[in-house]
């Protein structure tokens, strides 16, 4: 028994010397994190959502070692809370007639780098019956707010696509909104989620896809398109070489850093592959993520700081000519990202 449950189960045993309520709040917290734990073992294929983290985080697992990080409670939950979305999002398709496959494995391989292997979310497409849809839908006694968005779908794809819907790949991605506000502005996707989601393609020799971003916080959506033979090609295939390159070698990839530069963005982050390593304690020598933020997440602001006067034309002060000097003892080209910031301007 997963000792999530055994933990809960305890709690109940105890309660009931004291009286005959239940706590509604634990059963549903404990049910969210009562999952099946999956033993490391070692492996020769890539998982398509592993495509643009940490190389030595791969490696790591391919190789079956045990992790120092796991998923914490948290992290369980936003998987979770993952699924339901998804779940949300296919009770749209289906009654709106133009889902044709869900959760299937697809595997693609370049001659001489290893196999990548990974589960769709949804292939949508085809002529539905609208009619059909709509009446469909109010049975699923969901509420208005996706009535009204399942509706307004259909009224959509029915005005603008009346001979159908091409085939489509549907790649589901519930985010916090300080994520989807930074996504938003200039309608991009993460790397990752770009490979992941060109991996489908690429399996199903499948023209296009969309990456579809649900803020959690409030229901916004957007989706980003991906091209099959598009720019994504020779991320996925070099992100594959670069992996393949290292699982053969006896040595392991060089570490992550901690701050990074987001070109696209304009700025400094805490390096998100570092923060939710699975093995930050083995690598990096922090316990958990919260020591992590608490050293580094001061410096990506302090270091912002400086790159907005830059951005403004101000004169640096002595404080921002000692932090640019940070910067380039860390690795960055501080020439580099000048010209990045005037060409962005």
């Amino acid at each position: 028994m997963n000792h999530n449950l055994e933990s809960l189960e305890a709690q109940q045993d105890h309660s009931t010397e004291q009286d005959d309520t239940f706590g509604f709040a634990d059963v549903w917290n404990g049910s969210l994190l009562e999952r099946e734990d999956r033993p490391v073992v070692a492996r020769n294929r890539l998982w398509a959502s592993e495509l643009g983290k940490a190389p030595i985080d791969v490696v790591l697992k391919m190789r079956g070692e045990v992790p120092t990080n796991p998923p914490n409670a948290r992290s369980l939950r936003k998987f979770e809370a993952g699924n339901i979305w998804e779940w949300i999002v296919k009770l749209i398709l289906v009654r709106a007639g133009i889902l044709l496959e869900e959760q299937t494995w697809l595997a693609h391989q370049y001659p001489d780098l290893l196999e990548v292997s990974g589960k769709l979310d949804f292939l949508a497409g085809g002529k539905p019956d609208y009619q059909k849809g709509r009446e469909s839908l109010k049975e699923l006694m969901l509420p208005d707010v996706f009535i009204r968005a399942g509706e307004n779908i259909m009224n959509f794809f029915e005005k603008n696509y009346p001979n159908g819907l091409e085939t489509k790949v549907l790649e589901i991605k519930s985010v916090s909104s300080f994520i989807f506000d930074s996504l938003e502005p200039n309608k991009r996707a993460t790397k990752i989620h770009r490979m992941q989601c060109y991996h489908y393609l690429k399996a199903k020799n499948i023209q296009r896809g969309e990456i579809v971003y649900i803020c959690r916080d409030d229901c916004r959506m957007m989706a980003v398109p991906v091209i099959l033979g598009g720019p994504d090609e020779e991320s996925y295939k070099g992100a594959i070489e670069t992996l393949t390159k290292w699982y053969n070698s006896k040595e392991l990839p060089p570490l992550e850093k901690p701050v990074v530069w987001d070109e696209d963005m304009q700025k400094f982050s805490k390096n998100f592959n570092v923060a939710y390593s699975m093995y930050l304690t083995k690598l990096y020598g922090f316990k958990d993520q919260a020591e992590f933020d608490d050293k580094f997440g001061p410096v990506a602001e302090r270091w912002n700081r400086v790159i907005g006067r830059l951005r403004d034309g101000k004169e640096m002060t002595e404080n921002n000519q000692e932090a640019l000097a940070e910067m380039e003892e860390a690795g960055f080209d501080i020439e580099l990202i000048k010209k990045q910031i005037i060409k962005t301007k």
